[in-house]
């Protein structure tokens, strides 16, 4: 009855975020412009992602900046990715998504994984795929 649908996320820089979710293969699908909203919303196979840029916004919380607070504060928290060999995921994030150090993690629940931060700090995860 139900298929997931999109998820969403509001962002400081349009420009780079777009950019930045392209690398996954998101494309550009619709787009919505005025003086108080910019709207995108990317799609990748049959997931939509929409993006809200407002030009007067919040910026993101400083406990939002590290993994370990964040998870333990109640909200939405990331998404991930998975992947069939997450050492060759790390070696592509590490060539063309971030200059910071990635570390490959042993999940609880028997996966491996590791985040990376789109531009604007919002936490992605690269898993092994299960």
């Amino acid at each position: 009855m139900f298929n997931f649908d999109h998820i969403s996320i509001s962002v400081d820089n349009l420009e780079e975020t777009i950019m930045f979710y392209k690398k996954f293969g998101f494309e550009l699908y619709k787009e919505y412009h005025d003086e108080v909203i910019d709207i995108v919303m990317l799609k990748f196979n049959e997931i939509f992602m929409e993006i809200f840029h407002y030009k007067e916004n919040n910026p993101l919380p400083e406990f939002s900046k590290d993994i370990d607070k964040d998870l333990r504060t109640i909200g939405a928290k990331h998404f991930g990715f998975n992947v069939k060999d997450i050492n060759e995921a790390k070696k592509w994030a590490e060539e063309n998504l971030t200059n910071e150090e990635i570390v490959i993690h042993h999940g609880r629940l028997g996966c491996d994984y590791f985040f990376v931060k789109d531009p604007n700090g919002i936490f992605v995860e690269i898993i092994e795929k299960r």
